[in-house]
């Protein structure tokens, strides 16, 4: 393990193979007792890349990032929050995974600030209650992103989903409200994206080796009077590579204040993740959908910028 990174305020360290969240801990804090470090866990301290451990004995995987909040990060929020959560709006979910259509404006999973309402958590207080299962993260929306998301309940299952993640047969459709019209009825989008030391993301522009590869296909799915609704798919799950995409191609999504035009009418993101396509751990095919948010529709609508 490489304990480089550990602070005196909020410990953190990547493990460089395998082990079980307690063994971990025992590596930070060599001298604490056990029951002192499961103590952690159970009070909602310690987190891997962004989600909340709930479970000592629960296996992290090599190259993970173990941090442990602070008491007044941790202890106190998960206490005055785990009941007042929002109930999470579940399209799916059986003994494996679980899909949930997540809002816009709330994250997927907690930054390093330890944010104690996000999808996940919201998702993981569901299961707890209603499965009595833990759940595991498998992929993640931009904040301002609404839709399909898929948690499992194994982590033999999030092992599953993710290798149909990174072998590209997991269909993902999102609609988008868009700037105007495009110029054809459908089209393909490959320009690489690059992400910068500060966390930015920007298009690769002539230069076919920097940054990483970027797919995404799209088509004209309704025209409004102002605006057009397009049908997306993605290849890749670059961060906001649907926003730098369509900004490229002069149709911004609508309510992008980085890479569009700024906000709306209806205050969001016109961006949703509406289908989710995916071999379930079990062999079936399983096709997931989340209606179009009555909001994009409203702004699709609209008559006058």
């Amino acid at each position: 393990m490489d304990d480089s990174q550990k602070t005196m305020s909020e410990p953190s360290i990547t493990l460089d193979q395998e082990a079980t969240v307690i063994e971990t801990l025992m590596t930070l804090y060599p001298n604490a007792k056990k029951n002192s470090l499961r103590r952690m866990v159970d009070y909602g301290r310690v987190m891997a890349d962004g989600v909340r451990l709930n479970k000592a004995n629960t296996m992290v995987s090599s190259g993970t990032t173990i941090k442990v909040l602070s008491k007044a990060d941790g202890d106190q929020k998960i206490r005055h929050n785990k009941n007042t959560l929002e109930e999470p709006d579940i399209l799916f979910s059986d003994n494996e995974i679980i899909v949930a259509n997540k809002p816009e404006g709330l994250l997927s999973v907690a930054t390093d600030r330890g944010e104690s309402d996000t999808m996940y958590d919201r998702v993981s207080n569901w299961a707890s209650k209603k499965l009595k299962k833990q759940i595991f993260l498998v992929h993640r929306l931009d904040r301002e992103t609404s839709g399909c998301m898929i948690f499992t309940t194994s982590q033999e299952s999030k092992d599953i989903l993710q290798s149909q993640f990174k072998k590209r047969t997991i269909g993902r459709i999102y609609h988008a409200v868009v700037f105007g019209k495009p110029q054809t009825r459908s089209g393909k989008e490959s320009i690489r994206i690059q992400e910068t030391k500060d966390k930015r993301v920007r298009l690769v522009i002539g230069n076919k080796r920097a940054g990483k590869e970027a797919i995404t296909h799209w088509k004209i799915e309704k025209i409004g009077p102002v605006n057009s609704l397009l049908r997306i798919q993605i290849d890749t799950g670059r961060r906001a590579q649907i926003r730098l995409h369509m900004a490229n191609i002069n149709c911004p999504v609508l309510g992008d204040t980085r890479y569009g035009r700024g906000k709306t009418s209806v205050n969001r993101l016109c961006l949703h993740a509406s289908e989710l396509i995916f071999q379930h751990p079990s062999g079936e095919k399983m096709h997931i959908t989340s209606p179009i948010p009555k909001k994009l529709i409203s702004e699709l609508n609209r008559k006058s910028l």
